[in-house]
């Protein structure tokens, strides 16, 4: 019976939080994704800039 009486914790700001942040950086992913689409997904490292 001591189980079946347990309660969750409430949400508190820290969740909210932990959220917020997911969220921001699964929609930053998602931005990265469509702006490296633009190029075909094909990244080149800068050339020599040496004079």
């Amino acid at each position: 019976m001591a189980a079946d009486s347990q309660t969750r914790p409430p949400v508190n700001v820290y969740t909210a939080m932990l959220v917020l942040s997911f969220i921001a950086i699964a929609v930053g992913c998602i931005f990265l994704a469509l702006d490296l689409n633009r190029y075909g997904f094909q990244v080149q490292p800068p050339g020599d800039v040496r004079s």
